[in-house]
């Protein structure tokens, strides 16, 4: 044992250690002593709050432990961090970070010597995240027992893990969700409902998906997240700790299965498996069943947690535990081993969460998955299945775990550094992705000739979040026979995060994976295209050479502010309508009171809006943004007037995610909004108070009949029914405008007269299917949606709908605002069956005098990612508001 003593390293005796230890554990209380109960006991929860509170007496008491918040989570909880290590480690833990820091070449490559510095005494520093989906629940409840094991146990294996691991530990990456579960179970505890599902999110905004977030950034807690992972504590290991359906396999470690991503350092995948097998291991040691891998989650796709950290040179692991009822436990009928064995598919089946919801009382069918073999030796039975099951299953996985990552630390840190110095040596020499045609060297950015320049500041703000070192051209240059101008951003690929700084901007191929020659190709798991570029609609280049050794580049520090150039004229101000942030200063505009118009784009001139505004009104509305003033003699064409759209989105009781990043959406670009709920729209007259409506996507039968199962609390059962719908005809019949979104689309199609058949339900999976891909779109800018957009540009299609034009009636007059082009819909990922949705309508403008439907096929916000789509939908809320043309010319300075 050793202490940095600031200049060198002395020795400290064990005694010393064991003294402190035996010290802090007689002041810290154990958990059953604290909390009243013992932790995964049946029907008892520990909530967010009170666990914190319990790691602040832990880090009072024990030199161990250190606890930080790093700020507010959405709901204003504390997002807290711990560091857990050695005494000595912990004094001098800045010490430690900026070897760590340095292992991934932050501030240039280390020396020689502090390479072997590094080597000699580094730590390996694992990341380990928890319950990031609320209803899984047991990871929030295992870290209890095992920060308070490895605070006060002075067992030799515990030793071992604190003199050479420095553990990183979020308890809970949603608190937020972790109380909103811990409430709404602990209120129907004892009741029919126990167990039951919330009718809302468990995230305020993005629920589940908030594990899909981890590229864009939109979440506070992604965020947060980020900052520890890619700028203060760059860990080599990433632990996130899920839960999975409870029919099958009782927990799942790494290795992931096929296809695996090229972009990734081969490395990486081996200590995937290294790691992941020591949790197996360390299970099967314990006695445990059911341990599988090489199943279901696959190595390809950005965005999920650990994940990310492949392209961050990190080592990304995944376990996924077999569920219980939130802490009710749960019976599974044992397997009869004489009958067929069905290979599990990992992920929860829809029956079974129907089963579950329906009958909670009876147990779950047998085990169909029950022959042993390599990635599943002992499989799972049947039988009983506990919270305390989950927490112990966890205990061992992530003990495992750090037991390797002790073990292997100076091997863990060799490694480490040969993946961190072969991804700056191979981005040298163009040489990153394995398998590439050609050479990539640097990404470009260029400023001049973007759609939209605020989108450029966007993209480059969410990969200086991810890590990436962004850096701007001081002159004018020539790269691959291209010029560009000084102010264009340059992504050299001689950095650490070069891989993922590619892998994020270019496009995806997804490799064809077949079980057999002749078998067809699988399909991904999850989404197959994430092309960041794309998606906000900004021009990206690769370099196929190298950069000019002279080429004189600025590191960008922060966030570059979005910048507009704007006209004054005796009129008021105009300023290009050119994307998402210009809805930003419309919406503060009208807020104030100004007269707003948008006019739309005519040849090489972009769309414009413009405002007759007092300049206190203007200032507020262009408060953030970097604003240069042209002076114009003459006004231009004002096209048409708006006013505030009023704005109802309707939530049903179902947790629809796409619902709420919709309201995200709604919040972050300023649009004042309503909620409805099912009562709400069937209490009718919903012209009197809205403009438009929107319903985000979800199947029509859902949103009809609602949940309606035994375990849904009263309140919360039904849905729109039929007075709902008819409410919602009534509204459009009253002038209002109806916007779909996704699925919801069929609701309309099915219920309302409109000359539109939706044509993706019409084919079979077999026939077409794409859980996630970025298509090409066509948009007519003339029609107001379109105002603002480019004519062509991305949307993501995730088993969306598409339509066909049908014959109308005469007071209808249709518009196919987007669509498909007659050959190349898919521009990144995987898509199966193309050829049906070529030349069919995307998004569909239906005006039936006096009001309007929109159907949006594609998610025009799907994860808030589509900036490129926004201004479709947004357009579509102004539109529902259109003021008389001749409005717009009145001055109001």
């Amino acid at each position: 044992m050793y202490k940095w003593n600031g200049t060198g390293w002395v020795r400290r005796t064990c005694a010393f250690i064991l003294l402190a230890g035996a010290a802090a554990a007689q002041s810290i209380p154990a958990p059953e002593q604290y909390f009243g109960f013992k932790i995964g006991a049946d029907k008892k929860l520990a909530r967010y709050d009170k666990i914190v509170e319990y790691f602040q007496k832990i880090a009072d008491q024990s030199p161990r432990v250190k606890m930080r918040s790093l700020g507010p989570t959405t709901n204003g909880n504390p997002f807290v961090i711990l560091e857990i290590s050695s005494p000595e480690t912990i004094r001098n833990l800045d010490h430690f970070k900026q070897l760590q820091r340095k292992l991934y070449f932050q501030g240039g490559a280390p020396t020689d010597a502090e390479r072997d510095e590094i080597f000699k005494h580094g730590k390996s520093v694992v990341f380990i995240d928890n319950n990031i989906h609320s209803t899984e629940i047991g990871s929030s409840q295992m870290v209890i027992e095992m920060v308070y094991r490895l605070a006060t146990e002075n067992s030799p294996e515990i030793q071992k893990i604190l003199d050479n691991v420095i553990i990183v530990m979020e308890p809970s990456a949603n608190p937020d969700g972790q109380i909103m579960v811990t409430d709404w179970y602990n209120k129907y505890l004892g009741t029919p409902y126990e167990g039951g599902n919330l009718p809302y999110l468990y995230h305020p905004y993005v629920g589940h998906d908030d594990n899909r977030d981890l590229f864009l950034f939109s979440q506070k807690e992604s965020q947060m997240t980020a900052q520890v992972l890619w700028h203060d504590w760059f860990p080599s290991i990433w632990l996130d700790e899920h839960q999975q359906g409870n029919a099958g396999a009782r927990i799942f470690t790494m290795p992931a299965t096929d296809p695996i991503n090229p972009n990734v350092h081969p490395l990486v995948y081996r200590l995937n498996t290294i790691y992941g097998q020591a949790q197996a291991a360390a299970l099967e040691a314990a006695g445990k069943t059911g341990i599988i891998y090489n199943s279901t989650y696959t190595n390809f796709w950005q965005g999920a947690m650990a994940w990310a950290g492949w392209w961050h040179n990190q080592v990304g692991l995944l376990t996924e535990v077999a569920s219980v009822r939130i802490a009710t436990p749960v019976l599974q009928r044992m397997a009869d081993l004489s009958g067929p064995s069905v290979p599990s598919t990992g992920r929860p089946e829809a029956n079974e969460f129907r089963q579950q919801a329906e009958n909670p009382d009876q147990p779950l069918a047998p085990p169909r998955d029950i022959t042993p073999r390599t990635e599943y030796p002992r499989p799972w039975l049947g039988g009983w299945w506990r919270l305390r099951d989950i927490v112990d299953y966890e205990l061992i996985a992530t003990f495992g775990l750090l037991d390797a990552a002790a073990d292997r630390r100076e091997s863990l840190l060799h490694q480490v550094y040969e993946i961190n110095l072969n991804t700056i040596e191979s981005g040298k020499k163009g040489e990153l992705g394995f398998g590439d045609r050609q050479k990539s060297f640097a990404i470009l950015i260029p400023v001049a000739g973007q759609h939209d320049p605020a989108e450029v500041a966007e993209l480059v703000d969410k990969l200086m979040i991810g890590g990436v070192e962004v850096s701007r051209a001081q002159k004018d240059f020539v790269q691959d026979g291209e010029h560009y101008q000084a102010g264009t951003y340059v992504i050299p690929f001689n950095q650490v995060f070069a891989r993922y700084a590619k892998d994020l901007l270019e496009k995806q191929t997804y490799p064809e994976v077949r079980r057999s020659p002749n078998a067809p190709a699988e399909a991904p798991y999850d989404v197959s295209a994430w092309s960041l570029g794309m998606q906000f609609g900004v021009k990206t280049v690769f370099a196929r050479t190298a950069l000019a050794a002279d080429l004189p580049l600025e590191r960008v520090a922060a966030k570059p502010k979005f910048a507009i150039t704007v006209e004054k004229t005796p009129a008021g101000w105009s300023f290009p309508y050119t994307g998402a942030e210009s809805a930003v200063i419309v919406n503060r505009l009208l807020k104030e009171g100004a007269k707003v118009s948008i006019s739309r784009a005519r040849g090489s001139e972009p769309a414009m809006a413009h405002a007759a505004a007092k300049s206190e009104a203007w200032n507020k509305a262009t408060a953030g943004f970097d604003v240069t003033v042209k002076t114009a003699a003459a006004s231009r064409d004002l096209g048409v007037a708006l006013r505030a759209p009023r704005v109802g989105l309707y939530q049903s009781w179902t947790s629809n995610m796409d619902e709420g990043w919709t309201r995200w959406i709604l919040e972050r670009y300023e649009f004042p909004y309503t909620t409805l709920h099912n009562k709400d729209i069937q209490a009718g007259k919903l012209r009197e108070k809205f403009d438009a409506i929107i319903l985000p996507d979800q199947r029509a039968r859902d949103m009809i009949e609602g949940q309606n199962s035994s375990s849904t609390v009263p309140e919360y059962k039904g849905g729109l029914e039929d007075k709902g719908v008819e409410a919602l005809r009534d509204f459009v019949d009253h002038g209002g405008t109806l916007v779909a979104l996704g699925e919801a689309s069929n609701l309309l199609v099915d219920k309302m007269p409109l000359p539109v058949k939706e044509m993706k339900r019409t084919l079979t999976r077999e026939q077409h299917y794409a859980p996630g891909t970025i298509v090409n779109l066509q948009v007519d800018t003339a029609h107001p949606m379109g105002y603002g957009s480019a004519a062509d540009t991305y949307g993501f299609y995730i088993n969306s709908p598409f339509f066909q034009l049908t014959e109308g009636f005469s007071s209808q007059k249709v518009s196919v605002v987007a669509r498909y082009p007659n050959n190349g819909a898919k521009a990144s990922g995987w898509l199966r069956g193309e050829d049906y949705m070529l030349g069919r309508a995307a998004v569909v403008a239906i005006e039936t005098n006096p009001g309007k439907v929109v159907l949006f096929g594609i998610r025009p916000q799907h994860r808030a990612q589509t900036h490129a789509t926004l201004p479709l939908l947004f357009n579509a809320l102004y539109w529902s508001a259109e003021g008389d043309l001749t409005s717009a010319n009145s001055t109001n300075q």
